[in-house]
């Protein structure tokens, strides 16, 4: 499982966030705590090596879409 700290405290951000993640296959689901400080999103990836995407890829991705992402340790 993949935990970032982010900015998606918002239904717009939610939107740009779910645009981006609904499209990579190798994500099994993803979600979002609005609720907690950090906003908290995980994402469940299969256990396999055939998973492309590495916490850094997904920052890039998110940042690209104006959010902010960090992994959360």
């Amino acid at each position: 499982m993949l935990v970032f700290r982010t900015n998606i405290n918002s239904a717009q951000r939610l939107h740009k966030a779910a645009c981006r993640l609904c499209k990579l296959r190798s994500i099994c689901r993803w979600s979002v705590d609005m609720e907690d400080r950090d906003c908290v999103l995980r994402i469940e990836t299969p256990t396999d090596s055939t998973n492309p995407y590495s916490e850094q890829a997904i920052i890039r991705l998110l940042t690209k879409a104006g959010l902010q992402c960090e992994v959360l340790t």
